[in-house]
């Protein structure tokens, strides 16, 4: 028996039905999520500039550069305002994805309760957790927002500054031992969504055309992951030791 469209179903075309089917929003996902990754790769890079030892001159620089890019041709912050647009745009796009396939599933599975039911027992931790991990996620890049970018949070600035150096945040802010936790536990929350999300996007997309390519697959998530956990904790706990700017 033919499936009835909906009165909604039955106004759009079947153009505008294959975009807001669940293929399609996996698809978003997916290419969304790696583009996120590749940011993430990107941004570790920057960070590890604090481990050369020349007092934060070559962070504070490439942080200079970010906002100085294509200056004079284009107007200063023109290309960081435009890139962080697209960040934006792709983040939003990801979690709507996100969000859709969720009630739709669960919507599909008999219920809210059912469906969390199902999902626990099925699938790996990483995937069970992916909803909470994505909020804890989200919460974080709002604090670092606030502290790395706006200095909305200032954490040991001296009296009176209402803003310091881009090196400086960092070091003053990692000198305390929650702050170095509760970036511990994020970038976990964060390392958990890009293993379990890399290897799924590559599915999505059609990468796993058999065993040995699954095993590529999940060996390349969990590099990746790992990687991303180290170059960013790095810093932070190298900072907290002591070890690079210990007279800060």
């Amino acid at each position: 028996m033919a499936t009835q469209l909906t009165t909604r179903d039955a106004s759009t075309t079947p153009h505008q039905r294959a975009l807001r089917s669940t293929v399609a929003r996996k698809a978003l996902m997916a290419v969304t999520g790696l583009f996120l990754v590749l940011f993430l790769l990107m941004h570790m890079f920057g960070n590890l500039k604090l481990l050369i030892p020349d007092n934060g001159a070559e962070f504070d620089e490439y942080s200079e550069a970010l906002r100085t890019f294509l200056y004079p041709v284009l107007p200063e912050k023109f290309f960081l305002t435009c890139f962080r647009g697209v960040l934006a745009v792709a983040i939003l796009v990801h979690l709507e994805a996100a969000i859709r396939l969720t009630f739709r599933d669960y919507d599909a599975k008999g219920g809210l309760g059912r469906y969390f039911k199902q999902r626990f027992l099925g699938g790996s931790f990483a995937a069970r957790t992916m909803i909470w991990g994505g909020v804890i996620i989200v919460l974080g890049v709002i604090v670092h927002l606030l502290q790395f970018t706006g200095q909305i949070i200032k954490v040991n600035y001296p009296a009176g500054a209402a803003s310091v150096l881009p090196h400086e945040r960092v070091v003053l802010g990692f000198q305390e031992w929650w702050l170095v936790l509760l970036y511990a536990i994020w970038m976990l929350a964060v390392c958990f969504h890009v293993w379990h999300g890399f290897y799924s996007a590559f599915c999505t997309l059609g990468a796993r055309v058999g065993a040995a390519s699954e095993k590529v697959i999940k060996f390349c998530a969990w590099v990746v992951a790992i990687l991303l956990y180290i170059g960013f904790m790095l810093t932070p706990v190298l900072i907290f030791l002591g070890v690079i700017f210990p007279n800060a």
